[in-house]
């Protein structure tokens, strides 16, 4: 009631303001908003005799023209009145009083109802809705309003405070009660996800989150998020023009409603580890847009859009104490829990997907691993572990390895010793998995994330140090592991050839096809960026076209055939295998394809005017002479571009060959 004016949001539904004008009517208020408990306007005796009490009644004066007749019809009109007045006082007293008195845990867990999909129905019916208003004004960190018809509180606050009409149309989210999804659907969409897509990024419990009855009475985000990602891939068996689910947009719709009301209007049950676990599944498999022609298919990736869901996720682990407390467990493996494990597994993922991403985007990592990495062994012994925690480990440890340089090299020593940590890793990694059996994604592991760690690694390095160091040992490892990533694409038996002698035009490997098929969206951005680097260092001289070192003399002419070089057969085959593992429409791979289509042209042109120059020195490009992104733009393209720029493919030399890259 409006004795908590000050604390209530301003923004109510029409319902409810109804209401509060019909009892402010009756009830006055004091300044500062406390109800006043009114003086009783009739005493009514055991008699029945009704005695005046307040002078703002009507008494009878002498001016009173009143039969006899009417008296009766007044006082029965009084009594309705009375009992009326007094049952609207004795409600407002003790609503004003249960909230008075409701603990502070107790008012959050009020402020939404709380939805099972078992009850769900048409006919269901919520009970009424408590206000954020007193949620917020419950923090004892926030200032209180004065009690009084202004608001002041923030606004991220005054969003929480908006309510609706219909309570049970804006927060059910649940695609099987909105009828998006059949029951039968969402089996096979989990199955879809737990088969193909879950070993690229293997947090969850495959015992007990494959279970959908559990995870959608549990966590509705977690559940959503699982179906969106395996609804990606609805049509790949039947390779259609498109593999989205016919209702995937809705589907989307339903996550991003209930991703803004965790993030604006969380409730006290969205304190849970699959509420983390759902938005890294979001920030690993970024949704699709849909036109609305239906026709045309838009991801919504980038590597900004991956940092802030990721830091989402790591907002509401910390809000969950889960980096100080989840390896707590591990001290005495004997006691450790099915619950303790996830919490783990889940932590482990995520320190190492913040220094993953920390390399790729160039900036600091947040979580510290060091917790984590002292009480590994005993988490590996435990009876709860999976076949993939193997892997998961070893890619922690390489993050744990990148932690201590703060993802920020400055020598060619850090380089040298984080090549070694990664080797020794790796060595590890392969003894351990070698009497087991393994998922697919195994075998190809130590060509796709541990070289991609080294490749970053070596790459932050090089985007910090003087230019003129940019020629040394850590540039040739560079060249290196990106050859290693995109060789790795090919056929086993193709990649023998390293060389541009006897030379064969590399095929995709079709087991690398099946796993790029359902990767995570920063796998692309890996291929990418490998083929990028080669790219680039061929066309700033330090590589030939067979990318070996550039030792000839620079106003020699390339006699090597373009078609046969090894920079453009890795190129190509990196074009062909995205275009293998996607539909034309509808997936994050086939975006990138034109990308690299555009870079093996520029290399099958093999014109060089942009390496060499009449001094015979690299053609730097300077800030005087660098093209604009307006130029670079256009001779792109739009789509080309805005790829370029949001795969993070940002060059440290310009060439102005860029400007034929559609020529020859």
């Amino acid at each position: 009631m409006e004795s908590n004016a000050g604390h209530a949001p301003r923004a109510r539904s029409n319902a409810a303001s109804r209401k509060r004008s019909r009892i402010h009517g009756i009830i006055p208020t004091c300044a500062s908003g406390h109800l006043v408990l009114l003086q009783p306007v009739l005493v009514v005796h055991l008699r029945g005799d009704v005695q005046p009490a307040l002078t703002g009644i009507p008494t009878g004066g002498p001016n009173t023209s009143v039969t006899d007749e009417e008296i009766p019809k007044q006082l029965d009109s009084l009594r309705s009145r009375i009992a009326d007045l007094e049952r609207r006082l004795i409600t407002a007293q003790r609503d004003d009083a249960e909230f008075m008195n409701t603990p502070r845990s107790q008012s959050r867990a009020s402020f939404m109802h709380s939805f099972e999909p078992a009850l769900s129905h048409p006919n269901y019916r919520s009970s009424p809705i408590t206000s954020l208003g007193s949620i917020s004004n419950s923090d004892s960190r926030s200032l209180c309003s004065p009690r009084g018809p202004i608001n002041t509180d923030g606004p991220l606050k005054a969003l929480n405070s908006f309510q609706t009409d219909d309570p049970v149309e804006f927060e059910i989210h649940d695609p099987i009660a909105r009828s998006i999804l059949a029951e039968g659907e969402t089996y096979v969409i989990f199955k879809l996800y737990f088969t193909n897509c879950h070993p690229n990024a293997p947090f969850l419990d495959v015992d007990l989150d494959t279970d959908i009855d559990r995870v959608r009475s549990s966590s509705i985000l977690l559940f959503l998020a699982i179906l969106s990602v395996g609804a990606r891939f609805w049509g790949a068996s039947s390779k259609k023009a498109c593999w989205l689910h016919p209702r995937y947009p809705d589907l989307v719709h339903l996550l991003d409603a209930e991703i803004m009301r965790v993030t604006l209007r969380p409730r006290n049950d969205d304190q849970k580890l699959e509420t983390v676990q759902a938005l890294m599944l979001c920030a690993h498999w970024m949704p699709f847009d849909v036109a609305a022609n239906g026709e045309r298919f838009r991801s919504r990736f980038s590597e900004g859009g991956a940092w802030q869901c990721l830091g989402l996720a790591i907002r509401w682990a910390t809000s969950l104490v889960l980096e100080r407390s989840c390896h707590i467990s591990f001290q005495s493996p004997e006691t450790v829990t099915r619950e303790d494990v996830q919490r783990f597994r889940t932590m482990l993922y995520l320190v190492e997907s913040d220094h993953y991403l920390a390399l790729s985007a160039r900036r600091p990592s947040y979580l510290n691993p060091e917790v984590l990495h002292d009480v590994l062994p005993n988490f590996l012994k435990c009876k709860y572990v999976q076949n993939t925690d193997i892997r998961l480990t070893s890619l922690f440890r390489v993050a744990y390895g990148a932690h201590f340089t703060g993802c920020r090299p400055t020598s060619i020593e850090s380089v040298e010793a984080f090549d070694k940590d990664v080797q020794l890793i790796e060595r590890h990694f392969i003894s351990s998995v070698s009497d087991q059996l393994t998922d697919q994604f195994t075998q190809h592991f130590p060509f796709t994330s541990l070289h991609w760690y080294r490749l970053s690694y070596a790459c932050a390095f090089l985007d910090v140090t003087d230019p003129t160091q940019r020629t040394g040992k850590a540039l040739t490892w560079a060249i290196g592991w990106s050859s290693e990533i995109l060789i790795h694409l090919s056929r086993p038996s193709s990649k023998e050839v390293n060389s541009g002698s006897g030379w064969a035009q590399l095929e995709p490997d079709p087991s690398v096809v099946d796993i790029l098929s359902f990767a995570i969206d920063h796998y692309f951005v890996v291929i990418a960026y490998a083929a990028f680097f080669l790219v680039n260092s061929w066309l700033s001289n330090l590589t030939d076209i067979n990318l070996r070192p550039q030792v000839h003399h620079l106003n020699e002419t390339a006699c090597e055939e373009t078609s046969g070089s090894l920079l453009f057969r890795l190129v190509d085959v990196a074009a062909r295998t995205l275009e293998a593992a996607s539909p034309p429409e509808g997936h994050l791979a086939r975006r990138y394809v034109p990308l690299l289509r555009g870079m093996s042209g520029l290399v099958l042109s093999g014109n060089v005017q942009g390496q060499k120059t009449s001094s015979g020195t690299s053609a730097v490009m300077t800030e005087t002479n660098e093209p604009s992104s307006e130029h670079l733009q256009s001779q792109l393209g739009e789509d080309l571009w805005e790829m370029w720029q949001q795969a993070g493919l940002e060059p440290m030399i310009w060439p102005s060959l860029l400007d034929d890259m559609y020529e020859g």
